[in-house]
């Protein structure tokens, strides 16, 4: 081996890492950049919104400002309804979504797993997700009747199907090669299920444990707002009534702000899930 090829051997390895650090620098970079443009839109949205109510831009009597949310968010607090509709809200979302979840992943694995079972359950599963499920609560109150139970049987009705869809198509998506490779090292259906078809139907998975999160919350806000006036759907609807706007926006900003965390907590997740499927 010549001189020069060793020299070239041993800069590789310099260089190599060098590059990375470059590539890793830049991707913390454009993060950064991400969060500081995404910080700088909310700012000059909530400052405009500021300047037009103080101009009278937008109505005094039925509007209100970012100042006035605040304001209302402390009186709220001071009459101890903020928290307790908050508690009453999270409580309400984790049964709900976590059903839709474990339903829609079992259900959607099933489907997508057996062809016969797909072919005669996925036009009553394409009619219910087409379904306006909203127009089922005057049903579900006279089959359950007004209370916590109708309240999950809402949430579960309006988030569960994206679930089921999109884990059907995940494992229907994959190459059949791949289990046909698995069983032909003596791989059980349970070892073919758990080791291929779940790791590889996990982007479509996550997807649907996106849309599960957002329609899970928009369905509490349904369930509070027409099932017992209770939690934060309830406040909403509340000072709706009254024309409290400030306390309304309050409770609408409380869901804007749990949807932007349970987001970017799902997202780090995914990213655990994408070493794990690697």
């Amino acid at each position: 081996m010549s001189v020069r090829t060793q020299s070239a051997l041993t800069d590789r390895g310099p260089r190599r890492f060098a590059r990375r650090r470059r590539v890793a620098e830049t991707t913390v970079l454009r993060r950064q950049t991400r969060v500081l443009l995404g910080v700088a839109g909310v700012v000059v949205v909530l400052g405009a919104w500021e300047a037009c109510y103080r101009l009278g831009v937008v109505s005094k009597v039925t509007g209100s400002s970012p100042s006035q949310i605040g304001v209302a968010a402390k009186v709220l607090v001071q009459h101890h309804l903020l928290f307790s509709a908050i508690w009453s809200s999270t409580k309400l979302f984790l049964i709900g979504f976590s059903l839709c979840v474990g339903v829609g992943l079992v259900v959607g694995l099933v489907l997508g797993w057996y062809r016969r079972l797909h072919a005669v359950f996925d036009p009553w599963v394409t009619m219910l997700y087409a379904a306006p499920r909203l127009a089922l609560i005057p049903l579900v109150v006279v089959w359950v009747g007004i209370g916590v139970e109708a309240q999950v049987v809402i949430v579960f009705l309006v988030g569960v199907f994206p679930m089921i869809i999109n884990t059907m198509a995940g494992v229907m998506a994959m190459d059949r090669t791949h289990f046909r490779v698995a069983r032909s090292f003596l791989a059980t259906n349970k070892d073919v299920l758990v080791t291929v078809a779940l790791p590889g139907a996990l982007p479509f998975i996550i997807s649907g444990i996106r849309q599960t999160l957002v329609l899970s919350l928009t369905g509490v806000v349904v369930a509070e707002y027409f099932l017992g006036e209770t939690g934060v759907g309830g406040l909403i609807f509340k000072s709706g009534q009254v024309l409290e706007t400030g306390q309304a926006f309050v409770g609408v900003a409380i869901f804007c702000f749990a949807a932007v965390v349970l987001t970017v907590a799902l997202g780090a997740v995914e990213k655990r899930f994408d070493k794990w499927r690697g």
